[in-house]
């Protein structure tokens, strides 16, 4: 992807080009690779809570954006689409993986498609650098989300190419049929006093 031409955009454009162009997508599945192991989310209550030591707010909050979720997932089932994510996963847990692990989980259970899976299936991309964030919406673009040193995003490159579309779509693919699903991940790998369920 680096040395691909696409369009350069800001962190207030990029969200409002995705937004509008994640619920256009119709018949089609949105693709997400998630390679990165620390991001930072300061808009987020949970993740700040979870961050300062406060994990039952954390986790409190998590489970309140489950009639969201739903709401999400149904409306993007009504237009015949589905979100699909791939997370990569390195151990031992990085605070901010263990917290995203259970947002993750909560989103599963609310009607995404989400799998994980180790780094070594990337070795063949990875030679010289991590392969980046990537969001395929549909057949209309692809993204790279674009973050700075702390994790914080920053914009995105957008791509529309359909060439590129469909090689980022069919290579994040062949990832998510290859990983295992979340909660069978959750439930083997996460420690028990990390792993209290979200109900």
């Amino acid at each position: 992807m680096t040395r691909l031409t696409g369009e350069r955009l800001d962190e207030a454009s990029y969200g409002q080009d995705f937004s509008a162009r994640f619920w256009s997508v119709r018949d089609s599945p949105i693709w997400k690779l998630e390679r990165q192991q620390v991001f930072h989310q300061p808009e987020s209550d949970s993740w700040m809570a979870f961050l300062q030591g406060r994990r039952k707010d954390a986790l409190g909050l998590l489970e309140a954006r489950r009639p969201a979720l739903r709401e999400q997932f149904d409306r993007l089932a009504q237009a015949g689409a589905s979100v699909r994510r791939v997370r990569v996963v390195e151990k031992p847990f990085p605070t901010y993986l263990l917290w995203e692990l259970h947002s993750l989980r909560v989103r599963a259970q609310c009607g995404e498609d989400i799998r994980v899976i180790s780094p070594d299936p990337l070795s063949a991309f990875e030679r010289e650098h991590p392969v980046p964030e990537i969001v395929v919406l549909g057949d209309e673009v692809a993204y790279r989300i674009l973050y700075d040193e702390e994790g914080v995003i920053e914009g995105a490159i957008r791509f529309t190419d359909p060439a590129v579309i469909e090689g980022c779509r069919s290579e994040i693919a062949a990832l998510h049929q290859r990983a295992e699903v979340l909660e069978d991940y959750f439930v083997r790998e996460v420690s028990d006093a990390e792993a209290t369920r979200v109900r």
